[in-house]
């Protein structure tokens, strides 16, 4: 292995409940994984998550249990609670944080998911100043909070939401200010942060990608195991949230789906049947071209495999522009093309660009035969290109969607921000080399002509 120039070691953060949710394994663990077995240069000497919990879910069998499930699962990184107790102002959270950080050799990343990890991070970088902080803006939260409430613009807030709402923006202004370096998920969301609150102009792209593509060895047998032999299954993977418009988008789309193909299954993979059930009585469908179900998470990707296409329609909005939800690169992972709603992110240009994917536009469509063009539309685009799709939908995650494809951008961004932070501190000492050590600090010394 080429030893990195600027050795350090890297700690990703995460705070509260998220670490429970399946999606943070690909996001936060896989990602820390990824990082601490894969060589070259500008390797992390050590990789750890910290997750700031309530004290009282040290100790709790239930979250003892998903934290060993993830050591199994990323066995090359540390993974510890870090607990507070809120009445006493989350002591002894920030000692135990400086603890930590005493026992890493060198100087530290501290790679935050949000801003109520960053607070905590820029704690712990005031007693170790060479340190540096990534703040990673996942989405944009000020909107984000409300997006089960339908609003999706500050003008249609109450006067109490705007003051959440700007206190919000202020607390991801503050963060974006203090720290050595910005990434986020979209190219949208960029330009926002960039243009409206600050972000540097080098701030990084890395959306939610995955570990890996996915055989199609089990395709087959679940075919088999759901009757899709000879049919057109077009998924949906997710909840019955607002946000995710399912009644809105989603349901417009599969009956339209069925009344142009009799070979049009709709499959509906999701944690809330019984909300999707309703959803689909509701619709009145007809049940025997419905496929409703749950499975292990550990099985998902190989459901998603057996399928023809995957749907990911958000209504056109603020939110939904800034947004790179998982699902997108979960679905091209298992050789799934995508079908968009039009006015969504950057996506529609990457899935122009690359054949894995098409756009429609039902969002503002109420007569059956303005959605039926824009479904038939899409079924001719997934028979069309049912020959190349999967190859298409393989190489692009290959080569832009896993961690791996983005590990590079990551570790510059690392290094940059350690750079940063050398000259922050810096000011107008000299900067030197303990060699001794492997570390580079800020020291002063006197400037010495002779000295060169």
């Amino acid at each position: 292995m080429k030893q990195s120039e600027t050795p350090y070691n890297l700690v990703h953060i995460i705070t509260g409940a998220e670490y429970k949710a399946p999606l943070l394994a690909s996001q936060v663990f896989d990602r820390a994984q990824v990082q601490a077995q894969t060589q070259g240069a500008d390797r992390p000497h050590s990789v750890s998550v910290w997750i700031i919990v309530p004290m009282r879910e040290r100790y709790d069998k239930t979250c003892i249990s998903i934290i060993e499930k993830l050591k199994v699962r990323c066995p090359d990184i540390s993974i510890m609670f870090v607990g507070g107790i809120g009445r006493l102002n989350n002591w002894p959270l920030l000692a135990k944080m400086k603890k930590l950080r005493q026992q890493l050799k060198y100087r530290t990343v501290y790679h935050c998911r949000g801003e109520a990890s960053f607070i905590w991070a820029n704690k712990v970088k005031a007693a170790f100043p060479d340190d540096a902080t990534v703040l990673d803006i996942r989405g944009y939260w000020p909107l984000e909070r409300y997006v089960n409430d339908g609003i999706f613009d500050e003008k249609d807030m109450s006067p109490e939401q705007k003051a959440v709402f700007r206190k919000d923006y202020e607390l991801l202004k503050s963060s974006i200010d203090n720290s050595d370096a910005v990434c986020t998920v979209s190219e949208p969301l960029r330009q926002y942060l960039i243009d409206n609150v600050g972000a540097p102009s080098d701030t990084a792209l890395i959306p939610c990608c995955v570990k890996n593509t996915i055989p199609e060895s089990q395709r087959k047998q679940i075919r088999d195991e759901l009757d899709l032999n000879g049919k057109y299954a077009i998924l949906y993977l997710g909840g019955t949230q607002k946000y995710q418009h399912v009644e809105d988008l989603v349901m417009p789309f599969m009956k339209a789906a069925m009344r142009l193909s009799g070979n049009v299954v709709a499959v509906l993979l999701t944690q809330n049947k019984d909300k999707m059930a309703e959803i689909v009585k509701k619709n009145d469908i007809d049940e025997s071209r419905i496929r409703l179900m749950s499975v292990a998470q550990n099985e998902v990707a190989n459901y998603l495999t057996a399928m023809d296409a995957g749907l990911l329609l958000r209504a056109p909005n603020a939110l939904n522009n800034f947004s790179q939800p998982v699902k997108f690169g979960e679905y091209l992972s298992a050789g799934l093309p995508v079908v968009l709603e039009k006015g969504t992110g950057s996506i529609a240009e990457i899935l122009r660009k690359y054949g894995i994917g098409c756009v429609v536009a039902l969002s503002g469509k109420n007569s059956e035969t303005e959605i039926d063009n824009e479904v038939r539309s899409a079924l001719h685009w997934i028979d069309t290109n049912k020959t190349n799709v999967r190859k298409n939908t393989i190489d692009f995650v290959e080569n832009h969607y896993t961690w791996a494809a983005n590990l590079n951008i990551e570790r510059q961004m690392y290094i940059g921000a350690l750079k940063k932070t050398i000259e922050k501190t810096a000011g107008n000492e000299k900067i030197c080399t303990d060699r001794s050590r492997g570390i580079y600090s800020a020291a002063t010394f006197k400037s010495n002509k002779g000295n060169k």
